[in-house]
């Protein structure tokens, strides 16, 4: 979590062993057992730091519940990737009750509701999860950054392959937006954000929309080829099925020689 909640925290708890530490390094192990592919361990241990910061709060540490709010959060990503669908949106729904008990917490809001709208697709429940999407698109004065932009991202492909198309785009827009902000450097997946809304905009039929993005693709990836040099001749690729849809065939076949003389 924050630098700020963790100070708070200490004043609160004490350094050292304190549950607020504890609970903060369960949710780093879990973090790392996520990214060693130990879903089970991180499910595991963001449990374990759940019921320690909700003890916390639960004795009158309101000053926990920010970070609260975070293991909430992560082990809700965890579960949906167990599979636990009613448990992950159990878990983002009391995440989002933490995150409106203060007026000054709309930027976890944003990101609260976002992830409850992902995990409510992820169980089916597409309806839900769009109304809870459009809830996060009300809240202003939230500044770019990259949780909730990635957030967006992966709810706007959730709901186009649900095939609503419509609320898809709203949020792939808004993570267009979000990463344009943050610009293109490394972590910040701008050329990919082209790439899958152009996708989107295909999708729903807006062919002529779908080739700007597919060529601010193509633009993005041209002038980073050292990065990842496949990123490259796949926009290209997609860049050239979407020209060819729109009958400008020679420009498509231009496209798709450039990628294939890129692959060897």
């Amino acid at each position: 979590m924050a630098t700020g909640w963790m100070r708070r925290l200490r004043q609160v708890t004490g350094d050292g062993a304190g549950p607020a530490q504890r609970a903060l390094a369960s949710l780093g192990a879990a973090r790392r057992a996520h990214d060693a592919g130990d879903p089970a361990t991180a499910v595991r241990l963001s449990g374990e730091a759940v019921t320690r910061l909700r003890a916390l709060v639960g004795s009158g540490a309101r000053v926990a519940e920010p970070s609260l709010c975070r293991a909430l959060l992560d082990q809700s990503g965890y579960l949906q990737e167990r599979s636990a669908y009613d448990e992950a949106v159990a878990a983002a729904e009391e995440a989002v009750t933490l995150a409106r008990a203060e007026p000054g917490r709309a930027p976890m809001l944003v990101v609260a509701l976002t992830a409850l709208a992902v995990r409510l697709v992820g169980a089916g429940r597409v309806a839900d999860g769009a109304e809870a999407a459009r809830e996060a698109l009300t809240i202003g004065d939230v500044r770019p950054d990259p949780e909730p932009a990635r957030l967006a991202t992966g709810l706007a492909g959730a709901l186009g392959r649900a095939g609503w198309h419509d609320e898809a785009l709203v949020q792939s827009e808004r993570a267009v937006g979000m990463w344009r902000a943050l610009g293109g450097g490394a972590g910040y997946p701008l050329g990919q954000a082209f790439s899958d809304h152009a996708g989107l905009l295909y999708s729903a039929g807006r062919w002529a929309d779908a080739i700007e993005y597919s060529a601010e693709a193509v633009a993005y990836w041209g002038g980073r080829p050292a990065e990842q040099p496949d990123r490259l001749a796949l926009a290209l690729t997609n860049h050239a099925i979407m020209l060819g849809r729109v009958g400008r065939d020679e420009e498509a076949l231009a496209a798709a020689a450039a990628a294939e003389a890129l692959r060897g």
